[in-house]
């Protein structure tokens, strides 16, 4: 087992921030997608103001 991967805090902060990354990507494309589902829901009543 020479190709054994030993924790260290670099591959520690890597891991972290890639975590971090793609949480905040998909927070993102959730967020987008559910503003514009109820963003076009309210657009009618915008012309209507």
């Amino acid at each position: 087992m020479e190709n054994e991967v030993k924790p260290t805090w670099k591959l520690a902060w890597g891991l972290w921030w890639r975590m971090t990354l793609i949480g905040l990507g998909v927070s993102v494309v959730i967020w987008l997608i559910l503003f514009a589902a109820c963003g076009a829901a309210f657009l009618p009543w915008r012309s209507m103001m």
